[in-house]
C-alpha cells in the first residue's frame, strides 16, 4: 500500500503533537508531580511514535520511543525532572522538528541524533527497556503480545483504566473491539492504521493490544484488539471497520458485557445491589443538565490551495456583484435592485464564512515563545515570568505566517535591554523576578499584540547620542524631538543602543526590520516607554488581507482606494483652514497643524482639468489619514463613499512603484489603485518631485 497518501494527515497530526509537547515540557520541571499532566505527555510521545513508524520513517520512531521512556520513568517516579532533564528533552523536540520539515519538504527523517539518544538513555539508566523486557517468538512476535491479543478480553493497566473511566463519566460509549485480518493480509500495519483512523473518526482509542510498537512493527498475527470511547453505536463501528478492505472479522463487544463476562462468580444479591447502584447513576445522570454528552468535533482538513482557490473564485463573484450593484443603480429599474441586494446580503455571509476560513488563532506564532523566553533567561541570567493572553484571537493565516519573526525580535529586545539583572532590579527595590507580557486582542476591524515589560525602559539619553553617532538624526533635530520620536528611533535602518554585538540582539540591524515587516502587512507598530516602569511594543494589523473597506476618492479621472484602518477623518475642503509654512501647505487641525498633501500632486494625475472659478480652490475633500502619532490631510476632487474591495497584487512590473500597496476592480470594471498610506505619511513628498 502507497502510504503517501497519508503523508498530510501524519504531518498536521506530527505538529499538533510536537506543539502539545512543546507547551507541556516548559511546566514540567515545576509540576513533575502531576500525574496528569505526565500522561497527558506520554500520550503524545507514544501516539507520535506509533504514527511515525507506520508512516516508515524509523529513525523518528526510534528517538521518541527513547523520549517516551523517559516520560514513562517520570510518570512511574522511578526519575525526577530537572532543568537539565527537560533541556535535553527540548533538543529532541528539537530535532523531531528537523525531521518534520526535512519530510514535508520531499526528504526522509535522516538525521543524526546519537548524542542526543544517549543523553536520553543516560537519565533513565538504561538503553532500552522494551528490548531486554520481552522474548522474541518465533514469528517475530513476542510471547506476552500474542497472550494479550487472545485474551477475550483486555487487561487494563491503571492509566488506561483512568482513560475509560474519564470516557464514561463524559457519557461515551466505551466498546471492546477484536479485529481479525485475513491470513494472506501482507501489509498489516497499514491495515491497522486504517482500522485507528476509523475509530478516531467517531471518537478516542483508549488501548490496544498487543501495543503501539508491536502494531507498527507488524509483530502480530491476525488479531488486533481495540479499546474505543466514541459516541455511535457499536453496530455502526463495526460496519465501519467491515468496510476496511482484507479484514476477515470484527467482534464488539460494550464495556458492560465485559464486566459482567469478568465476574461471573458474583453473587445474586452483588449483582443486584450493583444493578441498582447502576441504575441510580443513570438516574441521576438523566436528571442533572451539569452532565452533558461531550460532543465529539466533527473536522474536515482540506488543503490550503483550495481554500486560496475558492478564495480566488469568491473574489471574482465580489467584482461581478460591483458591477450588478452599479447597473441596477444606473437603470433605476427595482426587481433587478431588490436581486442584487439579496445577492449582497449572500454574498456578505459568503465572505465572513471564507475569511473565517482562512483565520487562525494567533496561540500558533506564541506557542513559539515560552521556550525561547526560558532559553533567553537562562543565558542572559534573568528571572522572567513570561505571561500570554489571547492565545485564541484569529488573524489571516497570511499573516500569521509572517508574524513570528517581528514579535520574537521585539520579545529578544524586551529581554535583553529591557528587563533587568535580579541583583539591579532587587536594588530598585523591584521584584527580581521581571514580568514580560505577550497579549493580542481585536480593537474593531484590526488585532493588537502587545509586548510589554516591567525593565528599566528606553534610555533616551543613550539612543539620542547613538542616534546622532550614526548620522541617524541631526544635532538640531535632536533637540526638538519629543519623547515619542525619540522611542521610535529603535526602529531607524542600522539602529542598535547595544554595546556589543551577541546572538540576542544589538546585531547591527535593530528593529528597522520589524516595522518594515509589519509595514507590509498593513500593520503599524508603536513603541511607549516610562524610566524603571517598562516599555511596550504595541502592533496593530488588519484581520485579513484579501478584502479590506476602502473609501474610494477620484481626482480628474482617475479613482483610488484608501484603507480605512489609515482614516481618522473626512471634512470638505472650504470647512478647513490652509496656509503655507517654509512653503509646505497645512491646514489646522485640532490645535495644531498637519500637511496637507494634494493627490493630484502627489501621483501628477496628467489631463486634470482645473476649474478656474471663484471659489474652485476650495471645493473637494480632505480624508485624515494617521499612523502611529503622524497625520497627513490628503485632498481629492469628490468621495466616492466606502466599499469592500478585493486586493490584488501589482505583479512584478509594478510591486515597487511607489504610493501604491495593491490594486482592486470596481463595480464598472476599471481597476483601482490602492493607496500606500504608511507611505504617504512618512514620506510627505510628491512623487514627481522626488524624480
Amino acid at each position: 500500500m502507497d502510504m503517501s497518501q497519508y503523508l498530510g494527515i501524519f504531518l498536521d497530526e506530527a505538529r499538533e503533537h510536537l506543539q502539545n509537547l512543546n507547551d507541556q515540557l516548559m511546566t514540567l520541571e515545576e509540576r513533575s508531580d502531576d500525574s496528569e499532566l505526565l500522561n497527558s505527555i506520554f500520550r503524545s510521545a507514544h501516539t507520535l511514535k506509533g504514527s511515525s513508524g507506520q508512516m516508515g520513517f524509523n529513525n523518528m520512531m526510534e528517538l521518541t520511543h527513547t523520549m517516551e521512556n523517559v516520560f514513562d520513568a517520570l510518570r512511574n517516579k522511578k526519575i525526577t525532572a530537572s532543568r537539565d532533564m527537560v533541556d535535553v528533552l527540548f533538543e529532541g523536540l528539537d530535532h523531531l522538528a528537523a525531521m518534520i520539515d526535512s519530510i514535508e519538504q520531499g526528504g526522509s527523517d535522516a538525521r543524526d541524533v546519537s548524542e542526543t539518544k544517549e543523553q536520553l538513555e543516560a537519565l533513565t539508566g538504561k538503553k532500552d527497556a522494551s528490548k531486554s523486557e520481552t522474548v522474541k517468538s518465533s514469528n517475530g512476535g513476542t510471547m506476552k503480545q500474542q497472550n494479550d491479543a487472545q485474551t477475550h478480553f483486555l487487561k487494563l493497566e491503571d492509566y488506561e483504566k483512568a482513560y475509560m473511566k474519564q470516557a464514561l463519566d463524559q457519557n461515551l460509549k466505551v466498546y471492546e473491539l477484536q479485529v481479525t485480518l485475513n491470513k494472506d493480509c501482507v501489509l498489516k500495519a497499514a491495515r491497522a492504521y486504517m482500522i485507528a483512523n476509523a475509530l478516531e473518526e467517531e471518537g478516542s482509542i483508549l488501548a490496544t493490544r498487543p501495543a503501539t510498537e508491536a502494531i507498527e512493527k507488524e509483530e502480530f498475527d491476525q488479531k488486533l484488539v481495540y479499546l474505543a470511547a466514541v459516541e455511535c453505536e457499536g453496530q455502526k463501528l463495526k460496519q465501519k471497520i467491515e468496510a476496511i478492505s482484507e479484514i476477515a472479522a470484527v467482534d464488539v463487544s460494550s464495556i458492560s458485557e465485559i464486566e459482567e463476562q469478568r465476574a461471573p462468580q458474583q453473587s445474586q444479591k452483588e449483582q443486584t445491589e450493583s444493578t441498582e447502584k447502576k441504575r441510580n447513576q443513570t438516574s441521576r445522570a438523566s436528571a442533572t443538565s451539569a452532565k452533558k454528552p461531550v460532543a465529539v468535533a466533527k473536522t474536515l482538513r482540506v488543503n490550503l490551495d483550495r481554500i486560496d482557490q475558492l478564495m480566488n473564485l469568491f473574489e471574482e463573484l465580489m467584482i461581478d456583484r460591483g458591477r450588478l450593484e452599479r447597473i441596477a443603480s444606473d437603470n433605476h429599474h427595482s426587481d433587478l435592485s431588490d436581486t442584487v441586494e439579496k445577492i449582497k446580503r449572500v454574498t456578505n455571509q459568503m465572505q465572513e464564512t471564507l475569511l473565517n476560513l482562512r483565520m487562525e488563532p494567533i496561540e500558533q506564532v506564541f506557542n513559539r515563545f515560552p521556550r525561547l523566553v526560558r532559553s533567553l533567561s537562562k543565558e542572559l541570567n534573568k528571572k522572567v515570568n513570561f505571561v500570554v493572553k489571547g492565545g485564541d484571537t484569529e488573524l489571516d493565516r497570511t499573516v500569521i505566517e509572517e508574524l513570528g519573526d517581528p514579535l520574537m525580535h521585539m520579545i529578544r529586545n524586551s529581554m535583553d535591554h529591557g528587563i533587568e539583572s535580579p541583583a539591579l532590579r532587587e536594588a530598585k527595590g523591584k521584584n527580581p523576578e521581571g514580568t514580560l507580557t505577550l497579549a493580542a486582542y481585536y480593537n474593531g476591524n484590526q488585532v493588537i499584540v502587545e509586548i510589554k515589560d516591567d525593565g528599566a525602559g528606553i534610555n533616551r539619553e543613550k539612543v539620542l547620542a547613538k542616534a546622532i553617532e550614526k548620522n541617524v538624526v541631526t544635532e538640531e533635530e535632536a533637540r526638538t524631538m519629543t519623547e515619542n520620536q525619540i522611542d521610535h528611533l529603535l526602529f531607524a535602518s542600522g539602529f542598535s543602543t547595544a554595546d556589543k554585538i551577541s546572538d540576542i540582539s544589538g546585531r547591527g540591524v535593530g528593529l528597522d526590520v520589524v516595522e518594515s515587516k509589519i509595514q507590509s502587512l498593513n500593520g503599524t507598530v508603536e513603541v511607549v516607554s516610562t524610566p524603571d516602569q517598562g516599555t511596550t511594543f504595541t502592533v496593530k494589523l488588519p484581520m485579513t488581507l484579501s478584502i479590506i473597506n476602502a473609501l474610494l476618492v477620484q481626482t480628474g479621472e482617475e479613482t483610488y482606494a484608501v484603507p480605512i484602518t489609515s482614516i481618522t477623518e473626512t471634512a470638505l475642503k472650504r470647512q478647513v483652514k490652509t496656509f503655507t509654512i517654509h512653503d509646505q501647505t497645512v491646514m489646522d487641525y485640532r490645535e495644531g497643524v498637519i500637511p496637507l498633501v494634494s493627490l493630484a500632486d502627489y501621483f501628477a494625475v496628467p489631463d486634470r482639468k482645473t476649474d478656474k472659478r471663484e471659489g474652485s480652490e476650495n471645493s473637494g475633500a480632505v480624508v485624515i489619514l494617521s499612523h502611529g502619532e503622524k497625520k497627513v490631510a490628503l485632498t481629492a476632487d469628490q468621495l466616492l463613499g466606502y466599499q469592500d474591495v478585493v486586493v490584488k497584487p501589482l505583479g512584478k512590473y509594478l510591486e515597487k512603484v511607489p504610493g501604491f500597496s495593491g490594486t482592486t476592480i470596481l463595480g464598472d470594471g476599471r481597476a483601482a489603485l490602492i493607496i500606500d498610506c504608511q507611505r504617504l505619511i512618512e514620506t510627505n513628498k510628491t512623487i514627481k518631485e522626488k524624480a
